[in-house]
C-alpha cells in the first residue's frame, strides 16, 4: 500500500494468496547458532528467523482460520505447539507476548519507476515469505537505484534514468515474483504429481550440498549461483 507508488500513478496487479501470517517471536532452549530454518509445510513456509541471545522471531504461513485459532490460544497451548511444529529443534519455546496476523497477497506493479518515483522493496514487489527472496531482492533494488543514480548524476529522476532502472530490475523481479508464487501454489496444491515434483526437488537439494549451494548463491544475488559453475 505504497502512498509514493499511487503518488506516481503506477498501477498494480495484486489478489490474495488464501492465506495469513501468524508473526511472534520466542525464546528457546537450545541456541540457534544464527541460522534462518524454513519448514514448508502443506498451508505454507513455517520460518525461523534467528534473533540476537536465544530467541528467534517466528513466520507462520498457514490459512486464514488457522491463524486465527492459534493466536487466540495462551501462550503456554502456543509455545507446545511451536516447539511440536519445529520438532524441538530449539528445545522448550515460550512463545513472548505482542502475536499479530497478517492477511497475505501477491503484488506486482506495472513499472518500477515513473514520475520522478523510484519503487524499492514491498513498493515493487509483494509476495509470500519464503526464503527470504523478498529481502534479497530489496537489497537489490537499492543497489541497483544506487548504480543508476550514479551513472544519471546531473538528474537521477529524469525519465532516462528510472527507465534505465525500471529495464535493469525488470527481468530479476520477474523471474524472482514467479518462481516465489509458483513454489507457495504447489505447497497449497492437493495434486498428487505437484506434491511429488516438490518433495523429489527438495529432496535432491537436501541430498547435493554443492547443488544446494549453488541454489543458495542464485537466491542472494542472480546469476552468482550458475556463474560460478561456468568460471569453474
Amino acid at each position: 500500500m505504497s502512498p509514493a507508488r499511487e503518488a506516481a500513478g503506477i498501477a498494480v496487479s495484486a489478489g490474495s494468496t488464501g492465506q495469513s501470517a501468524l508473526v511472534l517471536d520466542f525464546a528457546h532452549a537450545r541456541p540457534h547458532n544464527d541460522t534462518s530454518t524454513e519448514f514448508h509445510t502443506e498451508d505454507g513456509p513455517f520460518t525461523l528467523v534467528p534473533l540476537s541471545g536465544q530467541r528467534s522471531s517466528l513466520v507462520w504461513v498457514t490459512r486464514p482460520h488457522r491463524a486465527e485459532e492459534l493466536v487466540r490460544l495462551s501462550d503456554d497451548e502456543l509455545s507446545l505447539i511451536v516447539e511440536e511444529r519445529m520438532q524441538s529443534m530449539l528445545g522448550r519455546v515460550t512463545v513472548e507476548p505482542g502475536r499479530q496476523v497478517f492477511p497475505l497477497s501477491s503484488a506486482l506493479p506495472r513499472r518500477f519507476a515513473a514520475n520522478r518515483v523510484a519503487l524499492v522493496g514491498e513498493a515493487a514487489h509483494i509476495f509470500p515469505p519464503i526464503g527470504a527472496q523478498g529481502l534479497n531482492l530489496g537489497i537489490r533494488d537499492v543497489e541497483s537505484l544506487l548504480d543508476t543514480a550514479m551513472r544519471h548524476s546531473d538528474d537521477p529522476g529524469s525519465p532516462a534514468a528510472l527507465s534505465a532502472y525500471d529495464r535493469r530490475r525488470r527481468p530479476d523481479i520477474l523471474a524472482r515474483s514467479s518462481a516465489v508464487n509458483m513454489l507457495n501454489r504447489s505447497l497449497l496444491s492437493d495434486m498428487l504429481p505437484v506434491q511429488l515434483m516438490r518433495t523429489a526437488g527438495l529432496s535432491l537439494l537436501g541430498a547435493a550440498p554443492p547443488l544446494r549451494a549453488l541454489f543458495m548463491r542464485e537466491g542472494l544475488r542472480t546469476g552468482s549461483g550458475f556463474g560460478s559453475v561456468f568460471r569453474v
